[in-house]
């Protein structure tokens, strides 16, 4: 099951950042992650800052089965290919915002987390 740690509000940058666990008994920045990739993704957020949905081009390189395997396995996320849609139960957005998040990817290649800063 896919969960969300949220940041505490960050003053100096007037955001938090979110992440977003693809494999719930994973630890954030375990050894497992093998890289992290860049992407740009669109988010949600609702009046009291939680993580809505996120949405992002999947980059080709992580465009097969493997990758998305952790994904697939998720109700609330939605992979058209190029594109990934992540809901996340509860909240609904209020504000839509353009920020830079990193994929973290493990040895098998598999998409395991999210950082969004």
């Amino acid at each position: 099951m896919m969960e969300v740690e949220r940041s505490n509000f960050d003053e100096s940058r007037g955001r938090y950042q979110y992440y977003v666990f693809f494999r719930p008994e994973m630890v954030r920045d375990e050894p497992e992650v093998q890289s992290r990739v860049p992407v740009e993704v669109a988010v949600s957020i609702s009046e009291t800052g939680e993580l809505a949905d996120v949405s992002f081009i999947l980059p080709k390189q992580h465009r097969n089965e493997l990758a998305v395997s952790l994904l697939a396995k998720e109700k609330t996320v939605s992979f058209v290919p190029p594109h990934v849609f992540v809901t996340v139960p509860g909240p609904s957005g209020d504000t839509v915002l353009r920020a830079v998040a990193h994929l973290d990817v493990d040895s098998l290649g598999r998409i395991i987390g999210m950082e969004i800063a």
